[in-house]
């Protein structure tokens, strides 16, 4: 049975990034970008790198986002620094 724990150094929206980083390093199936959360892409995205074609987000660039987001999320930088969100 899965728990979640609860966090008083995050928020809510910093749980749910986290775990939404975990989904997509755990997945074996192709980048899930639309199963993400909307609210989320921009975090995703500022680590993604940029489809040279289209300007946007670099799919193949999806799961190397969610470790660089765990990486954050474990040293407390970056989204993760003071409760940013």
């Amino acid at each position: 049975m899965l728990q979640s724990v609860g966090s008083k150094d995050m928020a809510q929206s910093q749980l749910e990034l986290v775990e939404y980083a975990l989904r997509e390093v755990t997945r074996i199936a192709p980048p899930s970008w639309g199963e993400i959360p909307i609210r989320l892409h921009p975090y995703f995205v500022r680590y993604m790198g940029h489809d040279c074609w289209t300007g946007g987000p670099d799919l193949l660039t999806l799961r190397e986002a969610a470790l660089l987001i765990l990486r954050d999320a474990i040293t407390r930088s970056g989204e993760f620094a003071e409760n940013t969100f």
